[in-house]
């Protein structure tokens, strides 16, 4: 059974969040036209309602300047989990590492570098479960854990496996990737 079914099984989400299970593969079957609309649907479950819009409507100008800010949002708000996560002195380097990373993301998406930048947030976020849960994060039932938790918490490290799938697979386009990356990038700073 995949993480999505016992999630759904075990009745962990909400049936808001529910809509996220059945909008992702909506976003990557939809047309460039319709794909920031099912990203706005998403995000409304995992965020606060309404507020990814202003990243995927309006001028390119107001777009890139929002998310200039969004990208600076995004790493202070890793740089500080990060920074206050304490670790054991043996975590000490896949921690620096993680900054590094994050330095290194930051430079690939907003060099155009998609398809390398969306690898790099995938392993980021799986790097930043691994620091904040440790062993657990490797578990099968790591999301429904998470969902107990936070059911927020469940939903965004379930996108971030779909994510990942997404990665291994690659055929996908660089507007999908920009798109799913940058829905990610956006949920990390809300948190």
């Amino acid at each position: 059974m995949s993480s999505r079914e016992s999630t759904i099984d075990d009745r962990l989400a909400t049936e808001a969040e529910k809509v996220a299970f059945e909008a992702l593969p909506r976003l990557v079957a939809a047309d460039e036209a319709r794909k920031s609309r099912f990203a706005v649907q998403i995000a409304d479950v995992l965020g606060n309602s309404g507020e990814f819009q202003q990243y995927v409507t309006g001028s390119a100008a107001d777009r890139l300047a929002k998310m200039d800010r969004l990208l600076k949002a995004f790493r202070e708000n890793v740089e500080l989990l990060v920074n206050k996560t304490w670790v054991e002195k043996s975590e000490e380097k896949p921690k620096a590492r993680l900054l590094e990373d994050l330095g290194a993301f930051e430079r690939e998406f907003r060099d155009g570098a998609v398809p390398v930048a969306f690898k790099r947030f995938v392993a980021l976020a799986n790097s930043l479960a691994s620091l904040l849960f440790g062993h657990q994060s490797k578990a099968d039932d790591f999301v429904a854990y998470c969902f107990r938790i936070d059911p927020k918490f469940g939903l965004f490290f379930w996108y971030v496996g779909e994510l990942e799938k997404q990665a291994r697979e690659g055929s996908y386009g660089d507007e999908l990737f920009t798109l799913e990356t940058l829905l990610g990038v956006y949920v990390l700073s809300s948190f």
